[in-house]
């Protein structure tokens, strides 16, 4: 071979070597700047969650110690708003903002898995299933309540829990759900048990309590994780809990570890709802409130140790549905949140204990050998239970108002009953709650729901394209193109 053709295939093999290897070089930059993609995504929802509900509990949380002084969501990277409006109400309820959390499609209220016309729409749990990612919901009430149900079910009135609870059973795109149990359908004969009973005949396992939690990653097929408790449908409030309580945190980390340990390779999806915010905002009970909110922070927390585990391929979100009760922080410039302290229980349990020194039972019916109270000792109980006389100056006129209350209940038997969405309050327990939380600086507008945009916090993988969210129904939309489901 002359040296001219040598030269001339030298210089083609370089040439070539350049074209082989630029490429090649060039799509290893280009997959090295590429954004991560949400391996492992938890959609977090704070039912009845405003921004003062948050900063509410942190506000009393510092001045207290009583809870954590910053809210672990508040740090988070991105940190905006959305509006919650349904397609029939500038105020929604927790089916119609459900449904646009989990479908990204608008309804009417009441309406759950359905658009305007009634129609079924799909979630982002069957979305994530069909391209082969786990699924989970998990709720600390009952299991096929509205907001855990829209990303399973389809119903043109959220208050068909029979047809919700055959639902979820048949959901097989839902490999984990969690809550305090079934509800059923007064006017149905069917039970929770009977659920129960008929999810393990589909081949569903249903463990009750962090004791059978325990084993869960042994679990071959779907799983049902309940409330230790077989005669509750929702998991005590926060303020309530003691010893071998079931909490949302022991269903998280009960899902989280049957996720992972079934579909680690591939990754899932988690929504997490911590339900009784919004039951305390009915109530205007601001204590019971706040501990709900340090709840879903040490829930939160759960999820946080995951994702240090695995810090590029988490993606975390915390929104509220909607915001309950008209929250109000401060009256006069002034906010004194260490003046609850002293309540130690929810007001339904404080009712509980407040029938018992009245005397009757739970159908508020006079019980045997009843002994009446006296105002002297309705005072000491609510001294005793929210701080009033005792810690809590009480005017002229607030306890003219309790001795009427008292004559009412007690000497003519015309006892005065405040009803919320989820309770019943005796009048003097009601009253004296609200007393306190306006002391306090926590006043509530009514007990109902409100308008008003909610907090939409972010962590991990591609949080700041969550910027771009202005309204709920943007957001599973948002999850889905970057989880790529």
């Amino acid at each position: 071979m002359n040296k001219s053709r040598m030269l001339r295939r030298l210089v083609l093999f370089s040439v070539l070597s350049v074209l082989v290897i630029v490429p090649a070089n060039a799509r290893k930059k280009q997959q090295a700047q590429e954004p991560p993609t949400p391996k492992y995504v938890f959609f977090m929802i704070g039912d009845g969650m405003g921004i003062n509900e948050v900063y509410g509990a942190q506000n009393y949380n510092q001045v207290t110690g009583d809870g954590p002084s910053v809210i672990n969501f508040t740090q988070f990277p991105v940190r905006t708003f959305v509006t919650t409006f349904s397609a029939s109400s500038l105020v929604t309820d927790s089916a119609a903002s459900g449904t646009a959390l989990a479908t990204g499609v608008k309804t009417y209220n009441n309406g759950l898995g359905v658009d305007p016309d009634h129609n079924p729409v799909n979630s982002i749990c069957v979305w994530a299933h069909e391209k082969g990612f786990g699924t989970g919901v998990a709720t600390t009430v009952g299991v096929n309540h509205a907001t855990p149900a829209a990303f399973y079910g389809h119903v043109d009135n959220r208050n068909e829990y029979d047809k919700l609870a055959d639902q979820l059973i048949e959901s097989d795109f839902i490999d984990f759900a969690a809550g305090g149990g079934f509800l059923t359908e007064r006017r149905g004969g069917h039970t929770g048990r009977y659920y129960e009973d008929k999810a393990r005949q589909a081949g569903i396992a249903v463990l009750r309590g962090p004791e059978q939690f325990r084993n869960i990653t042994s679990q071959k097929g779907r799983v049902i994780c309940f409330n230790s408790d077989p005669a509750a449908t929702e998991i005590k409030f926060g303020i309530d809990q003691r010893g071998s309580d079931t909490s949302l945190s022991d269903l998280v980390q009960a899902g989280i570890d049957y996720l992972y340990g079934k579909f680690g390779s591939k990754g899932f999806f988690f929504m997490v709802e911590c339900g009784e915010i919004d039951g305390a905002g009915h109530n205007n009970d601001a204590k019971t409130n706040i501990m709900e909110v340090n709840d879903f922070h040490k829930t939160i927390e759960v999820v946080l140790s995951f994702c240090q585990q695995h810090p590029d391929e988490c993606l975390i979100l915390v929104t509220a549905d909607h915001e309950t009760g008209g929250l109000q922080l401060g009256e006069n410039y002034i906010m004194h949140p260490e003046l609850l302290t002293t309540q130690k229980w929810s007001e339904d349990e404080i009712n509980s204990q407040f029938r018992v020194l009245a005397g009757v039972g739970p159908d508020r019916k006079p019980l045997p050998n009843r002994v009446v109270p006296t105002y002297e000792q309705v005072k000491d109980f609510l001294s005793r239970h929210l701080g009033l006389w005792s810690t809590i100056e009480v005017d002229e006129k607030q306890e003219e108002a309790f001795k009427e209350m008292y004559h009412k209940a007690f000497e003519l038997n015309e006892e005065e009953i405040v009803e919320s969405l989820y309770a019943t309050s005796n009048r003097i327990i009601s009253d004296a709650i609200l007393y306190a939380n306006r002391k306090a600086g926590y006043l509530w507008t009514h007990g109902a729901h409100t308008g008003s945009p909610v907090g939409l916090y972010v962590y991990g993988a591609r949080a700041a394209e969550f910027n771009a969210c202005t309204d709920n129904t943007q957001i599973c939309k948002t999850i889905q193109r970057l989880a790529k489901y």
